[in-house]
This record gives C-alpha cells, sequence and structure tokens, in this order.
C-alpha cells in the first residue's frame, strides 16, 4: 500500500482527473435553474474553507461543486438526495439510513438528515449554509438537519476536504459541506415533481416555488423560495431481496483453527420460531415447537436447525406462512412530510451601508417506525416479566394445547408472538426548525468590507410511541382465569380486577375491544430542544499591494452559545412501559445543558511571485483561530497552505491544518440509556474460541472454559454521553494539482491526495468491538474489559457502548474527476466525472499493538472507490441526462483473518438514471425520467441486503416526472 501510495503522490504534478467546473449550457430558451456562469469568467467569490474572495479553482484547499439543478434533472429532490451521490459523504443519518432493527441505525433521529463526510462521523462534518453555522438538528450531537433546506432556494453544494476549524471552528475536523442558496432572483419559478416506483409504491411529491425582486429603485430586493415535500416509506417485507434475514452462523462442521473449514457459513433464511405471528410455545419436554393458529394445534420445524432449546434459530421452515424474519417490519425508507421556507431581505441604507434581514423555517413530519407489539419468554421483556405465561386454568386456552401440558406434565408454557392483531405501533417525530438573522454590512474605501451580524436558531424535536403496553397493566391482563362465580374470564390478579382490569386472550387474533386498548395501551411523548445564539463581525480585504498581487486578509469575532434540554415521559422513567417489546425512538433521562465560546479569527493571502519562468504564479496563505470554551479552556487551531502555477493551466496547491474539536453537549451530555438485546456472538463461544492468538488465553483468564455453548439470553446494554470526555485533535492535510489544458477549451482537471489523523477520537463502539477488543488484545488488562460483564454462569450480561476517547482515528485517499464541455452538433455536450479512492481507514486503540486495530478500508461502509459520472446534451429545446453512480466490490467484515468465513465478498454495484427534458420558449419545462434502470438490487448479503444503512438503493426502478415553469 505505501508502495502505491507513493506512485500516487509522485505523480500530482503530471497526473489529472477531477470535477469542480460548472456545466454551464448556452441555450436559446429559458432553463429553470437560472444564468450560470460561462467557463471563462472568474468572478472572485468566497468559496467554502476561506473568508477570502477569490475564483473558485484558485482555493488551496480542495472544493468540490454541485450544481443542483444538474442532479434535479436525475430526480433528486433535496440537499440529502444530492449528497448521497459524492463520493467523499458516506449516507449518515437520513430517511434511508434507518434500519433500527439491526443496530445500524437511530430511531431518535427519524425525520432528520445529517451529513457523514468521509464517513467520520457526522460530529466531524460541519455543515454550513450560506456560510453560517445552524442550529442542531438532535439532542445528542452538533449535525444540522439538512431537510430544513426548501430545494426551490438551493443553487449549489460546496464540499470542502481537510481540517476547516481555523475557519469555521470546531466540528470541521473533516471538512465542512456549504449549500448556497439563490439570491437575487427576478420573476416566480414554480416545478411539480411526482414519482412512483416499479411496484407501485414509494411515492414522492415535490411541489416548490421561488421569487424575487427589487423595489426603491433597486436600493432593495426580496427572495422567497418555499418546497412542499412527501415521500413514502417502505418496509422490508415489501422487496423479495430483504423479506428473508440473511447473517452469518456458526458453521456446524467446523472442527477447529486451521482446518480448511469455514468457520462461519452465510444464512439466507435465518427463522426463529418465537418470532411468530400466531401463539407459538415451546415444549421442553420433547424440545419442539408449537403455533396454535384457525383452531389448529401444529408443530414446527426448521429445514436446518441451528441449535437447540427454547431460543433456537433455524435456516427456512415448515410453515412459513406463521414465521417471519425478525426484520419484516423494518423500514427501508421512511415516511416524510417536509415544508420548508426562506425568505431574505436586503436594502441600501445609504451608498455604503446595507442591511439584510432573514428567516429560514422547516418542519418535518415522519411516520419514524412502524411496527408491532411482540415478546417471548425473555426477561428483557414487560418490565422483567418477560412474556406471557399460559396456564391450565386459562379459559382461553384450547383443549389442544391443554392435552399436550396434561400428557407431558407441564404446569404452563410461554407464549411468544407479534400481536398483530393490535393497532400497529408508531413512532413519529415532528421536527421543526426556525433561524432568524439580521446584518449590517458596507465598504470601507474601496478595498475593504465589513459585517456585523446576529443569528438565532431554534430546533424541536417532538416524538412519541403511540400504542404502546402499560407493563402492570398487560402482565395482569393477559393472566386470566374463569370466574368462580360466572365461569366468564377475569384477571387472575384481585387488585388488577378491582382497578378495572380487561381480559386478554392470548391465544386469539381478533383486533382488541375498545375496553381491552382503554386499558392496556398508552402513548408516550419526549420533546427536545436546541436553541443557538451567534453574535459576530468580519473585517475583509486588501491590505497593500505587492509586485505579485495584492495581500489579502480576513478577520473576525464570534460569541456563540448553545443549549440543549430533553424532557421525557415519566412512565418511560418510570419503567411503566416495556420498551423492549419494540424498538423505540423515546429517550429515558432527561438532559438540560449548554455551553458557549468566543472566538477570534485571522486569515492571510500573500502572492510571492507570478509571471517568471515555471513561477508563472506562487501564493501562500495561513488562517488561525483562537476560541476560549467556557467550560473546556481555550484551543488553538490553524492552517497552512499554498497554490504554485509553474506554467498556464497547471496549478499544484497543498493545505496542512490542526483542528482541535471539544466534545459537544450532545456528546457530553446525551442522554445514558440501558436497553437489553437478546442476541451476541460471544467471542468465547467454543466455535469463536481459537479464532485469534491471545483469545483462548484471554477467554481463559476471565474464566470462560473452552465449551461455551451458544445462548441467548438477557444482555443488558448501557449507551449515551460521557462528560468525562477529553477534547480530540486532529491533523489534515491535502495536496493536489488542478489541470486546465488550454488546448483542450472546456477541460477542466484535478487530483487531490488528502489526509487526516484524529488524536483522542471521541467515538463508541459497536457490541461485538467491544466484546472482541476485550479478548484480542495481549492481555485482559486493556480498556474494553470494564466494560463488558459476565455472570456466575461466564455468559456476557452487561456491555458498555458509552461514548470513549479512542487512541487514534486515521484515514486517507485520492479524490478526482472530470469536467469537460464542448460543442456538438446543434447542441452542447458536458460531462463530470467525481471519485473518490480510499486508501486506509483505521481506530488504533493501544499505539503498536496490532489487535488493537480496527480497520474499515474496503469494507461496504468504507468501500475502495466511489465514483458518479454526469453527462448532458443539451439543444434549444432538450436535455438528455444520465447519470452513473459505481461502488466498489467491497467485504462485510474486512477485519476477517482467513476461514473465518464462507463467503465475506460483496460485489461492485452500478447505479444508473436517465431523463429527458423539453423545454418551450413559452418557459414551460417538462422532464420524464427513471432512477436505477436497470432495477440494481442490493448485494444478498449480511448487512447490506437490506441496504447497508442507505448506501445500496432498495426501493428500485423508480419512474418521475417534473413540471417546471418560469414566469
Amino acid at each position: 500500500m505505501s508502495t502505491l501510495k507513493g506512485m500516487l503522490l509522485a505523480g500530482l504534478a503530471s497526473s489529472a482527473l477531477i470535477a469542480s467546473a460548472a456545466q454551464a449550457q448556452d441555450s436559446a430558451s429559458p432553463k429553470l435553474d437560472g444564468a450560470n456562469n460561462s467557463v471563462g469568467e472568474v468572478d472572485a467569490i468566497v468559496v467554502t474553507g476561506s473568508r477570502i474572495a477569490r475564483p473558485e479553482l484558485e482555493s488551496a484547499m480542495p472544493v468540490n461543486v454541485t450544481k443542483f439543478d444538474d442532479v434535479a434533472r436525475v430526480g433528486r429532490l433535496n440537499a440529502y438526495d444530492a449528497l448521497r451521490l459524492e463520493p467523499s459523504i458516506a449516507p449518515g443519518a437520513g430517511a434511508y439510513s434507518a434500519d433500527f432493527y439491526d443496530g445500524t441505525g437511530d430511531a431518535g433521529n427519524a425525520g432528520a438528515a445529517f451529513i457523514n463526510l468521509r464517513n467520520m462521523g457526522t460530529n466531524r462534518s460541519l455543515t454550513l449554509i450560506d456560510g453560517k453555522r445552524r442550529v442542531s438538528g438532535t439532542a445528542a450531537a452538533s449535525a444540522v438537519d439538512i431537510n430544513m433546506i426548501p430545494s426551490a432556494m438551493i443553487d449549489r453544494i460546496e464540499v470542502v476536504t481537510g481540517g476547516a476549524a481555523a475557519i469555521y471552528g470546531a466540528d470541521a475536523v473533516t471538512g465542512a459541506v456549504n449549500i448556497i442558496t439563490k439570491k437575487d432572483l427576478e420573476g416566480l419559478y414554480v416545478t411539480a415533481y411526482q414519482g412512483i416506483s416499479q411496484h407501485g409504491d414509494a411515492p414522492e411529491t415535490n411541489v416548490s416555488l421561488a421569487a424575487g425582486g427589487k423595489f426603491a429603485d433597486g436600493r432593495g430586493s426580496f427572495t422567497l423560495g418555499g418546497t412542499y415535500l412527501q415521500t413514502g416509506a417502505v418496509q422490508e417485507h415489501e422487496r423479495d431481496f430483504s423479506r428473508k434475514n440473511i447473517v452469518y452462523w456458526g458453521n456446524p462442521n467446523n472442527t477447529g483453527v486451521n482446518d480448511g473449514i469455514p468457520d462461519n457459513i452465510v444464512v439466507r433464511d435465518l427463522l426463529l420460531f418465537y418470532n411468530s405471528d400466531v401463539p407459538e410455545f415451546y415444549n421442553p419436554k420433547n424440545g419442539g415447537y408449537y403455533h396454535y393458529y384457525n383452531g389448529q394445534l401444529t408443530r414446527d420445524y426448521y429445514n436446518t436447525p441451528l441449535g437447540a432449546g427454547e431460543t433456537a434459530r433455524g435456516n427456512g421452515t415448515s410453515n412459513p406462512a406463521v414465521v417471519r424474519s425478525w426484520n419484516w417490519y423494518a423500514p427501508l425508507r421512511l415516511s416524510e412530510k417536509t415544508f420548508s421556507t426562506i425568505a431574505k431581505f436586503d436594502y441600501e441604507l445609504t451608498d455604503a451601508i446595507k442591511y439584510g434581514a432573514r428567516l429560514d423555517y422547516g418542519r418535518t413530519v415522519s411516520g419514524g417506525l412502524v411496527t408491532r407489539y411482540r415478546e417471548d419468554s425473555r426477561t428483557l421483556f414487560a418490565g422483567g416479566n418477560g412474556g406471557a405465561k399460559a396456564y391450565p386454568d386459562n379459559p382461553y386456552m384450547p383443549d389442544s394445547v391443554r392435552n399436550l401440558l396434561a400428557s407431558d406434565g407441564l404446569s404452563y408454557v410461554n407464549i411468544d408472538r407479534w400481536y398483530t392483531n393490535w393497532p400497529v405501533v408508531e413512532m413519529p417525530h415532528d421536527r421543526e426548525s426556525v433561524t432568524v438573522s439580521q446584518n449590517l454590512s458596507g465598504k470601507i474605501g474601496g478595498s475593504l468590507s465589513w459585517e456585523a451580524y446576529y443569528q438565532y436558531g431554534r430546533a424541536t424535536d417532538d416524538a412519541a410511541v403511540t400504542n404502546a403496553p402499560l407493563t402492570s397493566r398487560w402482565v395482569a391482563a393477559r393472566d386470566v382465569i374463569a370466574d368462580p362465580v360466572t365461569g366468564a374470564p377475569v384477571c387472575r390478579d384481585p387488585a388488577a380486577r378491582a382497578a378495572g382490569c380487561t381480559p386478554y386472550n392470548i391465544f386469539g387474533n381478533d383486533p382488541l375491544t375498545a375496553a381491552q386498548k382503554a386499558w392496556l395501551l398508552t402513548d408516550l411523548h419526549s420533546r427536545s430542544i436546541n436553541e443557538q445564539q451567534i453574535f459576530g463581525a468580519d473585517l475583509s480585504g486588501k491590505l497593500f499591494h505587492l509586485p505579485a498581487g495584492d495581500v489579502s486578509f480576513a478577520a473576525g469575532v464570534e460569541h456563540r452559545t448553545e443549549s440543549g434540554r430533553l424532557t421525557v415521559d415519566p412512565r418511560v422513567a418510570n419503567a411503566q412501559v416495556p420498551l423492549s417489546g419494540f424498538v423505540s425512538s423515546i429517550q429515558t433521562v432527561p438532559v438540560d445543558a449548554s455551553m458557549s465560546v468566543t472566538e477570534g479569527y485571522g486569515e492571510l493571502v500573500v502572492p510571492i511571485i507570478k509571471d517568471k519562468p515555471f513561477l508563472r504564479h506562487l501564493e501562500l496563505e495561513g488562517a488561525y483561530r483562537y476560541s476560549d470554551y467556557r467550560t473546556m479552556g481555550s484551543t488553538g487551531t490553524w492552517k497552512a497552505g499554498g497554490t504554485w502555477e509553474p506554467v498556464g493551466g497547471l496549478t499544484i496547491r497543498g493545505v496542512r491544518s490542526r483542528s482541535v474539536r471539544v466534545p459537544n453537549f450532545g456528546e457530553l451530555y446525551a442522554p445514558t440509556s440501558q436497553g437489553f438485546t437478546g442476541s451476541i456472538n460471544d467471542p468465547c463461544l467454543s466455535g469463536n474460541y481459537n479464532l485469534t492468538p491471545t483469545r483462548a488465553a484471554n477467554c481463559q483468564a476471565l474464566g470462560v472454559p473452552n465449551n461455551l455453548a451458544f445462548y441467548s439470553t438477557d444482555v443488558l446494554v448501557k449507551s449515551g454521553g460521557n462528560i468525562d470526555l477529553k477534547p480530540e485533535v486532529s491533523d489534515s492535510f491535502t495536496v493536489g494539482a488542478v489541470i486546465q489544458p488550454r488546448f483542450i477549451p472546456g477541460l477542466d482537471v484535478t487530483i487531490d491526495f488528502w489526509n487526516i489523523r484524529i488524536v483522542n477520537a471521541i467515538t463508541s463502539f459497536s457490541i461485538n468491538d467491544m466484546m472482541n477488543q476485550c479478548v484480542d488484545l495481549p492481555t485482559i488488562n486493556n480498556q474494553f474489559c470494564q466494560y463488558v460483564q459476565r455472570g456466575a454462569d461466564h455468559k456476557i450480561n452487561f456491555i458498555s457502548t458509552q461514548l470513549v476517547n479512542a487512541a487514534e482515528m486515521r484515514t486517507d485517499g485520492i479524490d478526482f474527476g472530470i469536467g469537460y464541455r464542448l460543442p456538438l452538433w446543434n447542441g452542447q455536450l458536458g460531462a463530470t466525472f467525481k471519485g473518490s479512492y480510499l486508501l486506509s481507514r483505521e481506530i488504533q486503540n493501544v499505539p503498536g499493538v496490532q489487535a488493537a486495530q480496527i480497520k474499515y478500508d474496503g469494507s461496504y461502509t468504507d468501500p475502495r472507490f466511489r465514483g458518479y459520472l454526469l453527462v448532458e446534451y443539451s439543444t434549444n429545446h432538450y436535455d438528455f441526462t444520465v447519470g452513473t453512480q459505481y461502488t466498489s466490490s467491497a467485504t462485510v467484515d474486512p477485519n476477517a483473518i482467513p476461514g473465518q468465513y464462507d463467503n465475506n465478498y460483496i460485489p461492485a454495484v452500478v447505479y444508473n438514471d436517465i431523463s429527458l427534458a423539453r423545454r418551450f420558449d413559452s418557459g414551460l419545462e417538462m422532464t420524464f425520467g427513471v432512477k436505477n434502470l436497470f432495477n440494481v438490487t442490493p448485494p444478498l448479503m449480511p448487512n447490506v441486503y437490506n441496504g447497508g444503512g442507505g448506501r445500496y438503493d432498495t426501493i428500485g426502478r423508480y419512474f418521475f416526472t417534473r413540471v417546471g415553469m418560469k414566469f
């Protein structure tokens, strides 16, 4: 790998590939995206990564630009959809990364969309709107909810790689995403979009309006735009590829280490009889499972049993009609309804002073998870009571079941089931965000610009869980006897009867009666409020003139306060509702925290030489920011870089930066919650005991014998913030080349190497990582074993996944692409390619210890290569657009050793989108398009068959139309 890296770095000055340039298309008929800059224009603008105005491609930091209207032509509806096409950006959190059932999603973030640059965490990816920070959209992090930005107002999206903390402050560790909105509009623009999948589901509706104009003889202007967006949900059982649960399972034929037999095999239809839609129970007398349905008692069999006992699994079943995949009700995409708007007002008070005001508002109502209540015999259900028990004196018990209990001498059986006859459990989120700002700006002389501003932002999230059973009432209602006098079914508990307990038939499938609903079910609520205030002032311009050009600077001060409050439902905090019966988005611990920081920054750009042999232009730049936190003390961040143009059309650029990120109040004070998980892959199981060189000795040191069999008992998992977190320090480095050969007009080429290293990285580890690191390091005297506890039976009963400071996180790679435009026939052909090749990404928990390294590069979460090609051919009246997205082959587990899996390979995928637009002289534009033209489905492998957290398309071939009008 080091040889490859050296070759790539050595070729920076002479190799080339990227994409930044705008794809301006001249046309006799007006386009709905307004006027684009022509190729020859080099207007000075403030691009992301700097506060000094200059042409886009002259920036020392790599800046990748996406015109929103370009990706809108291939059916991208909002900023999150557009950024999912960016090779440098991972899915983050959004409607498609919502598989909360397998632990890859976060139910608390339903309805929001967060950026994850370089897949290094949403907290390290700063999101800006027109160069300004925004209030966080979640109680647990500092991430900005980009669902709140109306697509009607998005002009372009700029992504800068590398540490930008010296310019923007903390959170810009991996870079920044700046969403630039439209301004100076004149007239009215209206667009409407409608889409549907080939399955007839997943509908999408988007209606956008934007308008603007001037008044007072041009001294004043306004811009107003809004978007309504509605998307429909899709669940896993609605697609063939995700209907069956695909997992790894210990190979029953495995005989030991280095036997040439895979330790784990892919099971393609994992089922659990205790996951049935109808009453199911285990008979310990004969080891059999039975279900009761339509008056019949039937014994169930797995096609291939995987273990034995009450919690045994199997691959396939003889009765698929009543046993469903665990993920049956899990979402492939959540439903959302969003309304967002931006209003801007500017007025020239004098020739030298301008006043500006702005209002941003957004509201998203997400259906969240939609599921059913379920339970089985494990004590993680019903507040430690486990699932329902059926006794022979229960009058609802069918005779066939009672006779079986009598013949086998059983006093009761545990009833395991989904209660599909109950009202659905919904977990909606109602999110609202408002930001208001005012500013004064102006000129001092002809070379200095100033601005003073105030901004207030507030984001709320009202979350709920509907139709949740009350623990004590449910436990009483399901335990039924016959009234001694009347013989009618009544609740066994006399106190519950006196309180109005309504008995429930655990063997039935009839809908709940009104009386049963009133007794059993309730709705839960929580509310989070995040607030932010920013006072700031900036001064920028030219200091003085040197022979090579003007020395430019920017300086400013800013004071920022942020607070977060979370109120919870007291019935959750008091365990009156069994949240373990479903995946919940309701928090259990209240939060009330705040933090503030005062900062000052300075940036300088100095031209050194120009118009000399091999020194056509040489420029250096630097920036420094001082931050004084109320609770964390002071920090300093910096960047230094430059650009060198040896000959016309070739520019070498590079930046080195230091960032210090203090933990945000979400990381410090996020609710510490505890919940149960019922199934883990203990590294000390007999089949896993010898997988690594140190595991057997460490398992033995923990007192675990080498014959520990698979178990599915209750494991308490603790997660949340950590008030003992320390700041993390990051060093980043980028170096690259920009090539604009004069002998090929219209061609722009760039290539940039980037490297990011974070010390004391704030992170949380998965359950598997916590367990494995405990026994795979040289000894058990490590930072992980303290978070993994075992009982007297040697089984794990507690794991903490709270945020911690890891030793080191590092990643590096190369971004490249090509932008090209040329006249062709009676139109113009434009193509933009963007690509990102990942060289490495890993976490090193103990310096110098190989076993302490967790590798991510090459996995499905961090594939080696991602690329996107957009090709458009335009004439006076037609646009034909093709978008192609490529993700390289990958592995499920990048840390696997030979023989660990029978198949660890995920094939590459290619998605194609096409559209054809017709423009009319009247200003009308009509578009028809298809997303995922060839209906490419996710690879049928564990962790990715249901989308891999939003990395693979799960909707399928999708048809859409778009109609727009300019007035």
